[in-house]
């Protein structure tokens, strides 16, 4: 999977805005050791402007991770929910050691957006957190905070990006063509249905009553007619099913295929869809006075480009 790369957006004012740096945020609970023994619960900040943009902490209490339990802390960009924008950041986040007066922290870089508002995580085990050497938890009171180093306005930048895109098509209503073919124990040569419409493009069934490796079976492919329309770099993505019908027992049988389907590769089915022996026994109701019906169910699930 390509990792998404950002650019500076320059209609968003998305130049560096170190200079508006402003002091570290600290963030003091009192009665610390009562909430963290309530168990997994969340709390957040007040807001507080950083580089231009407005933040706020959120404290996770208690995550769990490989059999431990730890204290969670987090950086969120309020903005981020509601606007359409993605902001990178350079932050630090940190817990108080009010002991050695020093802190235990963490550095790093994230783009909050309005589906990712939240920032990576810096954890403290909760054995650690309680225990009266850490520091962390003095008279009952923790401090926590952030400092925001640099933050950007920045955009996708698609340009080397995007190796392929898939538009999927809203309309998943599939077009049923039903082929019925008599005489199939005379069948020597190929066998071409009519052209049916679905999803915008062109299509017919093919069937080979054996194929020279495939003696033995029954061969069904489905053909999109005009494909030599498409771009090189287009590809039609098709979810489509064979039903051969048993006329007896409506026991059918049913073969469903997704593809893709381009200029270069127009068609595509099963060599050995069904054998000869069975589509003769009369027990499988396939064959009703030596006639076959053959249903195909064709959806364009959507239209993939190659960049």
């Amino acid at each position: 999977m390509v990792s998404p790369k950002y650019v500076i957006d320059p209609k968003e004012g998305g130049e560096k805005k170190a200079g508006e740096r402003t002091d570290p945020f600290r963030w003091m609970i009192d009665d610390c050791s009562s909430i963290a023994n309530r168990g997994a619960e969340t709390y957040y900040s007040g807001s507080f402007t950083a580089c231009g943009f407005t933040w706020k902490l959120r404290l996770e209490l208690v995550l769990e991770g490989d059999g431990e339990k730890y204290v969670g802390l987090y950086l969120s960009h309020v903005d981020a929910v509601s606007k359409n924008s993605v902001i990178k950041a350079i932050y630090k986040l940190f817990v108080y050691d009010q002991l050695h007066a020093e802190d235990i922290q963490k550095e790093g870089e994230d783009y909050f957006h309005s589906t990712s508002h939240d920032g990576f995580c810096c954890k403290i085990a909760l054995n650690k957190f309680n225990s009266s050497k850490s520091g962390l938890l003095v008279n009952d009171c923790c401090i926590f905070g952030a400092e925001v180093l640099e933050a950007f306005s920045c955009k996708l930048d698609k340009e080397g990006l995007i190796h392929e895109s898939l538009s999927l098509k809203k309309d998943l209503t599939p077009r049923i063509y039903t082929w019925v073919i008599k005489d199939v124990s005379k069948l020597t040569k190929i066998l071409f249905a009519e052209v049916f419409a679905a999803g915008g493009y062109n299509w017919r069934i093919c069937l080979y009553p054996n194929l020279p490796s495939f003696e033995d079976f029954l061969s069904v492919f489905l053909i999109m007619t005009n494909a030599a329309s498409l771009s090189s770099k287009t590809r039609v993505y098709v979810d489509f099913s064979f039903c051969l019908l048993d006329q007896h027992n409506a026991k059918h049988w049913k073969l469903t295929v997704k593809h893709l389907f381009s200029s270069e590769n127009r068609y595509y089915g099963c060599r050995n869809f069904l054998s000869r022996e069975d589509v003769r026994d009369p027990s499988r109701g396939f064959l009703l006075n030596d006639t076959c019906i053959i249903e195909a169910s064709v959806v364009v699930l959507g239209v993939d480009t190659i960049a």
